[in-house]
Order: C-alpha cells, then structure tokens, then sequence
C-alpha cells in the first residue's frame, strides 16, 4: 500500500547573517491522542456516556508540526 510522506530538504541559505532562522509548517498528521477521532468517550455525573473533545488535537482530529531551523555557524 502507498504511503504519503513528507519531508524537508536542508539546505544553507545564501545570506545566513540576514535569515537565521526559518520555519516550516507540515499538517494533516492524525492526533496520536484520539486516533483521529477528535474525542473520548467519558462518563458524566449521572453515569451517561458523553463525547469530550480531543485535550491534544482540541476536537479537529489532525496535528501540525512546525519545524524551526536556525543556522548557527559550525565548530
């Protein structure tokens, strides 16, 4: 089965002084929290079970990872 992946290609910029730092940002992944599901199942006071939003993707069922590179001269 084909699997989609993505990948960032390094690369020195041509002013480091200038631009230092750069950031990438790589979404779609699906929250490891819920499975993608975008919730849990709990139970309320009563004993009723209930739908409780995602706490790591906060109900959108996808994660992002932002990528920070900064360029620092090599010693």
């Amino acid at each position: 089965m084909s699997k989609k992946q993505q990948a960032l290609i390094l690369s020195a910029p041509l002013f480091g002084d200038v631009h230092p730092k750069e950031q990438h940002e790589f979404n779609g992944f699906p929250c490891s929290g819920c499975q993608g599901n975008g919730w849990h199942w709990k139970e309320d006071k009563w004993g009723d079970r209930i739908k409780e939003p995602c706490s790591v993707c906060g109900g959108t069922r996808k994660l992002k990872a932002v990528v920070t590179i900064e360029w620092k001269a090599d010693s």
